[in-house]
């Protein structure tokens, strides 16, 4: 496994046990409700709005696909691993997403429905809550930029966690949706920047 196990089980396990007081509390629609309100201030539509694009699949890939080029243009970087590490955690985690969601038809918040009113197999968006995309694929890339630039780890991580949050004030999640989302990603993310060998060196 990768380096730093200890600190990585120990953030898992922080999101989990998050989890775990969400879903024992019931805060779950509490938690978006509040949050929620955010939206209608000049801050929460800014949030909502760089939270959507940021972690939007389509930004991501291209960034990727930046450092790819840089990668192969400025070989002493050494950023192509990486580069295709963020590529294949992308495509991995938006793929175990979308199976999730469909198969467990979770509605969102703004729907008028209890949080935990599950409707199974399902192609309508508006039930396909359950992860959150944007946090699984934003998580799973912080993964793979800390196991290539350590010393920003937490820049990383703080990046994320904004751009999930976002979510949740956009309405588009429950708070759990993100963390579970989270959690995926940061499993995508460690196991192919090691699979593909990304990052040494304290940089």
């Amino acid at each position: 496994m990768p380096r730093s196990s200890l600190g990585r089980g120990l953030l898992l396990a922080a999101l989990a046990a998050g989890l775990a007081l969400v879903w024992l509390l019931g805060g779950d629609r509490l938690l978006a409700d509040d949050l929620m309100y955010l939206k209608t201030g000049p801050i929460g539509h800014a949030w909502q709005f760089m939270a959507y694009w940021l972690g939007h699949g389509g930004v991501q890939a291209g960034a990727m696909g930046f450092l790819l080029l840089l990668g192969l243009a400025v070989r002493k970087l050494d950023l192509t691993p990486t580069a295709l590490a963020g590529l294949l955690s992308l495509a991995a985690g938006g793929l175990l997403v979308q199976i999730v969601k469909h198969l467990v038809g979770r509605p969102r918040p703004g729907r008028n429905m209890l949080a935990w009113d599950l409707q199974g197999l399902s192609f309508d968006s508006d039930l396909h809550s359950f992860p959150s995309g944007h946090a699984t694929t934003t998580f799973a890339l912080a993964a793979v930029l800390a196991a290539r630039f350590p010393r920003w780890s937490w820049a990383f991580y703080l990046a994320a966690l904004f751009i999930s949050l976002g979510r949740v004030v956009g309405g588009s999640h429950f708070v759990s949706d993100v963390l579970v989302g989270a959690m995926l990603g940061l499993v995508v993310g460690w196991l192919l920047a090691w699979r593909c060998k990304v990052g040494v060196g304290g940089r």
